[in-house]
């Protein structure tokens, strides 16, 4: 283009063959091939219901992390109470003058007294803990359900919604992933996808219990 516009400009005639019609020249086909990537690029999904799943389990483990700082606060300061009652129940076993003076002592030498703000954060951050780790397995167990992120993929797809947009909640009481967008287009729901990644209360706690006792014996080994 600069050299034909040069030579133009100086009085110089360009080779007919100097613009190939094959080389610079837009054809239909061209046309076609570019409306067909086009096409290809507005209909693929670069952000996938897995992708969505996994970040927002990020974002629950980080609540949880939280809530769990929150929690050992609130038992640092709520553990006077246990070591007054272990005193207090000595004391009243053995009826010793001395042991009721140990608890008299302790009493006096340190801060016992428990604020409701620190009952309110120790209960809040139990609260949290437990939310947040259910919302955290059940967005990590999606993400590797193969079937339900296909069906998502493909939902959002036919509804033209992209999943980096969507707002994806669950209801552990009635087992309900559910996935929605702004526009209140193409909402669904996935209903009983998760039962059997369900664990009990006592396969929690037993787990607690395990990790708690390897921590003690790393510590003082």
């Amino acid at each position: 283009m600069y050299g034909a516009e040069h030579y133009a400009s100086v009085g110089g005639i360009i080779d007919y063959s100097a613009v190939d019609d094959e080389q610079y020249i837009i054809n239909e086909g061209d046309i076609t091939a570019y409306n067909e990537a086009l096409a290809g690029v507005q209909n693929a999904l670069y952000f996938t219901t897995k992708m969505a799943l996994e970040e927002k389990y990020e974002e629950s483990m980080v609540k949880v992390s939280e809530a769990v700082d929150n929690f050992i606060v609130a038992s640092v300061q709520l553990s006077v109470v246990e070591e007054v009652a272990d005193k207090a129940e000595v004391a009243q076993e053995t009826n010793a003058v001395e042991d009721q003076i140990a608890v008299q002592e302790y009493v006096e030498q340190n801060d016992v007294s428990i604020s409701q703000e620190v009952v309110v954060e120790y209960n809040q951050s139990l609260e949290s803990i437990a939310q947040n780790s259910r919302e955290a397995g059940a967005f990590l167990a999606a993400s590797k359900n193969e079937q339900l992120t296909s069906i998502s993929d493909q939902h959002a797809q036919d509804y033209g919604n992209s999943m980096a947009e969507a707002s994806i909640s669950y209801s552990a009481t009635n087992d309900i992933l559910s996935v929605q967008w702004a526009t209140n287009v193409g909402h669904i729901e996935f209903h009983d996808f998760l039962m059997g990644d369900y664990v009990t209360a006592s396969e929690v706690l037993g787990q607690g219990e395990a990790i708690y006792s390897d921590q003690q014996a790393y510590m003082y080994q």
